[in-house]
């Protein structure tokens, strides 16, 4: 591997962006962020499984980025490029990262390339945990917003106006 990025890097980025552009792999990624992120292991485990409508694309979306981080690992691809370009792998690394223990069960190499490429490169990892904090805290607003609200206090004003 190069210390530096090259031209071939830059040309593999672009090409795999133009694929991330086919239909198909447009709604496999989409499906990612509207399905599965914050499921519960259930609903995780229902799209995993064969025939299930969407289990194509939950393919399909993970096994294009393994490809990619194949190519990290095997030194084909900087890791500093796929930082830059393939930030949509993290993510979706993130997603599917309290469920790798489970799904490992029926598929013990589920993300294994890409896990790989996030515990060997520190600006990965650092990315991977930046995108976990950003959806913790999505997820605690979402969950705030739907807790029942909280009957307000009486201001001190009116308790003071209420004992006379």
């Amino acid at each position: 591997m190069a210390d530096t990025p090259n031209f071939d890097d830059a040309n593999l980025a672009l090409r795999l962006y133009e694929i991330r552009r086919e239909t198909e792999l447009r709604k496999a990624r989409s499906m990612v962020g509207e399905l599965l992120d914050g499921a519960p292991w259930e609903a995780v485990e229902k799209i995993a499984t064969w025939g299930h409508p969407e289990n194509a694309h939950f393919r399909q979306v993970t096994s294009y980025w393994e490809i990619v981080a194949s190519f990290v690992n095997r030194g084909i691809f900087h890791p500093d490029v796929y930082l830059d370009t393939c930030g949509e792998a993290l993510y979706t690394f993130s997603v599917f990262k309290p469920h790798l223990a489970n799904l490992r069960k029926e598929s013990p190499r589920f993300l294994v390339q890409t896990e790989q490429i996030v515990n060997e490169h520190p600006a990965l990892k650092e990315r991977v945990d930046q995108i976990d904090a950003a959806r913790a805290e999505y997820f605690a607003s979402e969950a705030a917003k739907k807790a029942p609200a909280k009957p307000k206090a009486k201001s001190s004003r009116r308790l003071a106006k209420s004992s006379k």
